[in-house]
């Protein structure tokens, strides 16, 4: 790096989603940035997801819709399904309903108007290596060039937007921010694009994402069917992380041959991952170093879409770095307000769903489909809490759903305890304490309502 600047005010390390836009927005402010992504430069973008993305975030980052060779088709929203597939939640939500987009030609666009945005230095095929500290604080992190050299980087402000198993979480010196995640808060995943090369079979239900909760098929987690164009489907399964040498097996046998009809196809892609699926960590932030994306937990319990959260916290990290060096303080008290955007959104929503993705885990497929069928629980519901932190069921409704829960009444009550507990966390997650000297006690209730929950599952089990 002869010649090359070696300090910043940001450097963002990951150039996905989350990372381009935390560079994006940093860089448009006018701060020095360096962007850094392990991968090479024509790479970027390319990922094992989903690859669904709702409307709602380009209108709230005031950027382009995506088009033409990014945009793979459009969705109205997502669909859960019983084991028997006998009922449907629909789940109309801004945030699910929108795009299914192409995710390397999309994030090669995020990246080009990230650097075209003003970012000072880009460095691909650069490998973080470890953080860089000073009484407590960040000031930058150690990298591995393209040719093997070690290097310094400095910075007032480090962003880490490297995915799940990013190594600065891991070994960050800080009390605020978990380390490792449980197992238990992470599924498994595999899948595969495939395209239908004839007219022997067509995409199913082409407006919506799918997924199917089946504890038999997919242990702990799901298998989903997301539409890709008008002749391509990806398809896939996610379970809990102790079936990893058999996660392949269980989608061939549970998705492949459940799905696809005829022999007329090509599969375009193959590939698996770990996906987080678990509220935001407790704090995605410290001394001169904040997370976004999959580094810090910020994806759907439920379905696991973490394009549009990854956008969103990248644009509130900006914003917080912004300010933490116009007032030339990058503590955590100064970075605070960055946790407080993240949590009062999505991480309430997100919080809410975890509740309900534990509760799910824990039921049994005859459990699933008699609550389902009988709507015990109901999209609308299921939207409305986890958005607004708000239910209020009326007496005609709520004794319509005793009466429909009455042969398991057990699982009715549970699912009644479920909903208060929903309500209650996502009201606690709105009311995240604007102070560090508050989140303490905040901490405290919001473990208190998942230890009630875990009481409830365990009560129940013993009946």
């Amino acid at each position: 790096m002869e010649n090359t600047q070696k300090s910043f005010n940001v450097i963002v390390v990951g150039a996905g989603t989350g990372g381009a836009t935390s560079a994006r927005f940093a860089a448009k402010k006018g701060l020095d940035v360096c962007l850094i992504d392990r991968k090479p430069r024509v790479k970027i973008g390319d990922k094992i997801c989903g690859d669904a993305v709702g409307n709602e975030i380009f209108d709230f980052l005031k950027i382009n819709h995506p088009k033409n060779e990014e945009l793979s088709c459009y969705i109205k929203g997502a669909k859960l399904y019983s084991p028997n597939l006998k009922k449907c939640i629909t789940l109309l939500d801004p945030k699910q309903a929108g795009y299914i987009v192409n995710r390397l030609e999309f994030g090669q666009r995020l990246l080009n108007e990230a650097l075209d945005s003003g970012v000072k230095q880009f460095l691909d095929n650069t490998m973080a290596l470890h953080l860089l500290y000073k009484n407590g604080t960040v000031t930058g992190l150690q990298v591995k060039l393209e040719n093997g050299e070690k290097v310094n980087l400095n910075a007032k402000i480090v962003i880490d937007a490297s995915g799940f198993y990013s190594p600065l979480r891991k070994n960050a010196r800080s009390s605020l921010i978990e380390k490792n995640i449980s197992n238990n808060d992470s599924i498994l995943c595999y899948r595969e694009i495939v395209k239908f090369s004839s007219s022997d079979q067509q995409v199913d239900d082409p407006e919506y994402i799918s997924i199917i909760l089946d504890q038999e098929k997919a242990p702990g987690g799901y298998m989903w069917y997301f539409p890709k164009n008008e002749s391509s489907i990806n398809i896939g399964i996610g379970t809990f992380m102790d079936y990893g040498g058999k996660v392949k097996d269980l989608y061939k046998t549970n998705v492949f041959q459940e799905f696809i009809k005829t022999s007329n196809i090509e599969i375009i892609s193959t590939g698996g991952g770990v996906v987080p699926v678990r509220r935001p960590l407790w704090s995605c932030a410290d001394n001169g170093f904040m997370l976004v994306g999959d580094a810090a937990c910020q994806v759907n319990p439920l379905h696991g879409g973490g394009i549009d959260p990854s956008m969103r916290a990248g644009f509130h990290a900006a914003n917080s770095a912004v300010h933490a060096i116009e007032n030339n303080d990058n503590s955590i008290n100064e970075l605070w307000d960055y946790n407080y955007n993240v949590m009062t959104s999505f991480g309430a929503e997100f919080a809410s769903l975890d509740l309900l993705r534990i509760v799910l885990q824990n039921l049994s497929n005859e459990e699933l489909n008699f609550g389902l069928e009988r709507d015990l629980l109901s999209g609308e519901e299921i939207l409305e809490i986890s958005s607004t932190g708000g239910l209020n069921l009326s007496l005609i409704n709520m004794a319509v759903k005793a009466f429909k829960g009455i042969s398991q009444p057990n699982l009715l009550l549970d699912l009644n305890y479920l909903r208060i507990k929903m309500k209650e966390i996502a009201k606690l997650y709105k009311n995240f304490p604007k102070e560090l000297d508050r989140f303490p006690n905040w901490k405290e209730n919001i473990i208190a309502i998942y230890d009630n929950i875990e009481r409830m599952i365990v009560n129940t089990k013993k009946k």
